[in-house]
């Protein structure tokens, strides 16, 4: 399987787990943060559709302009406002699913030219929507440890 088919069937899986993770908690054990400072089972999900927001965002700019400026995440305004908190789970949680499926779509029928198309990201060297897709990939494996080891706890 060639690196791009792998990166499509990660993101795939990514977003079953996700859903798997967080199906049948409670919005109480799903809100409860594990301790000052760390992100409880519902911001870490919240926060992975807004990254998913962002990349489909620079993945889209890529496809239409030339280089389009990147601009970096950050999410400490999120996090220090908790507003993530204050999300309706069940209907990001679905936005998610529906935009994950549109991306995998859009990704399969990339040609070799498109996957290499660039923009132009001030912390990174010949970004690339193949870059950016691994980017997000990745982003999401980091995270989905952390929910593995709070969904343990909470299932107990």
């Amino acid at each position: 399987m060639n690196i791009r088919k792998a990166l499509i069937q990660r993101l795939k899986a990514h977003a079953e787990e996700i859903c798997t993770f967080t199906v049948g908690v409670s919005e109480e054990r799903r809100k409860e943060r594990p301790a000052k400072g760390k992100w409880s089972l519902h911001e870490l999900t919240m926060h992975l559709c807004e990254v998913q927001d962002v990349f489909l965002e620079r993945i889209a700019r890529m496809l239409t302009e030339d280089k389009p400026a990147i601009i970096p995440y950050s999410p400490d305004e999120a996090r220090e406002s908790g507003f993530h908190l204050t999300e309706n789970f069940s209907k990001r949680l679905k936005e998610f699913e529906v935009q994950r499926t549109t991306l995998a779509s859009l990704l399969e029928t990339l040609t070799d030219e498109q996957w290499r198309l660039q923009g132009e990201h001030p912390e990174m060297k010949h970004y690339t929507i193949e870059r950016a897709v691994e980017g997000l990939m990745r982003h999401e494996e980091h995270h989905l440890y952390g929910m593995f080891n709070l969904f343990s706890k909470i299932e107990g």
